[in-house]
């Protein structure tokens, strides 16, 4: 009895219980190389948020190897973490119907008013044509008065404008998203589609969160879930404009509750591999699992091997002895009594 009793307890202070948080990683940068940059979430099982956890309380490592974090901030903290956000909004001709575009401009309002002190944001709107509406402000009220004078009208740019907004936050440090809303399927895109998204924001570290409004046919929603979970993001669908607020508020909570943490890879060139990591909160109770890819000639693990750095510099040499030959000037033959040919070069 005493022994159940003791294997009870010590169940419920396993740290492997399943009441635990996940980690949820949203984000990583390898742009500042050999510095890799990582923003993720800390979800309890019920969809709430852990915001105050402590830097001691995570675990990194790269290729399966423990390294140091050189720096973190979490949500809940004394400094503020930058963040930068782009919305993109839909203002096809679509948007008219059921007071669509009046639905996403009280969103909008919505959303900003909940977003961290200090975020910066910037909105593109597509039709026909994409437009950059606001850079990147802290003026929430000049955004909303640009938001609020949008008129729907033209056809449907959705990925150009997503690609759009995918390289305005590619030099932006801190937290990163873009906020992408349609009401249709792409019809008029010249430049990016699908795959180039997906191609583009993984190779930037940048999440996507799409928003499908209206009938799930008609916006192709699986390729808009396929793009959000692509890039470690979510879909929102919305049936209707007044559901928006709700769904703009809750991207708002989740985009305040996201950690970031750096750290300062131990292979330091850039190799041309795809580096796996993961972070584990309290000693592997959750752990977020991604990878990096870091660009360049790929180099094996353990370094290049002597033999082939001889035969490397064995080749260079022997590269070099055409042209040094052929700057020596002519020697005669130890076997002829002659002299060279003295050359004259005409013309």
């Amino acid at each position: 009895m005493i022994a159940t009793t003791l294997a009870i307890l010590a169940l419920a202070a396993a740290p492997d219980s399943p009441a635990s948080p996940e980690v949820r990683v949203s984000g990583v940068r390898e742009q500042d190389f050999p510095r890799i940059a990582i923003q993720f979430e800390l979800v309890r099982p019920d969809g709430s948020h852990v915001r105050d956890a402590r830097r001691e309380e995570f675990q990194v490592e790269e290729e399966g190897r423990p390294v140091a974090i050189d720096d973190f901030q979490a949500p809940v903290t004394t400094e503020q973490i930058p963040t930068t956000l782009v919305l993109v909004l839909d203002r096809s001709g679509s948007m008219m119907n059921e007071d669509r575009i009046g639905g996403l401009k009280r969103a909008v309002s919505a959303f900003l008013s909940r977003l961290p002190a200090g975020s910066r944001v910037a909105v593109i709107a597509f039709g026909s044509e994409v437009e950059e509406l606001s850079p990147f402000t802290t003026d929430f009220e000049s955004l909303e008065d640009q938001v609020h004078a949008l008129r729907a009208r033209g056809a449907t740019r959705f990925y150009d404008a997503v690609d759009r907004a995918l390289r305005m936050l590619q030099d932006e440090p801190g937290r990163r998203a873009v906020l992408a809303l349609t009401d249709g399927e792409d019809t008029d895109s010249q430049d990016a589609n699908l795959d180039s998204l997906i191609a583009t924001s993984r190779r930037l570290g940048l999440p996507v969160y799409t928003l499908g409004l209206g009938n799930e046919r008609r916006i192709r929603a699986d390729d808009l879930r396929q793009l959000a979970e692509a890039t470690r993001a979510r879909y929102f669908p919305a049936r209707r404009a007044d559901e928006l607020t709700a769904i703009y508020e809750q991207i708002a909570e989740r985009i305040g509750s996201t950690y970031l943490l750096a750290y300062r890879t131990d292979r330091p060139v850039p190799d041309g591999t795809l580096r796996p990591i993961q972070i584990a909160y309290r000693q592997g109770v959750s752990a977020g699992k991604t990878a990096v890819f870091i660009p360049g000639m790929v180099v094996p693990v353990g370094g290049w091997s002597p033999i082939f750095l001889a035969l490397a510099a064995t080749l260079a040499a022997l590269g070099l002895l055409p042209r040094r030959r052929s700057r020596s000037p002519a020697s005669p033959s130890p076997c002829s009594g002659s002299t060279p040919e003295k050359v004259t070069l005409s013309g």
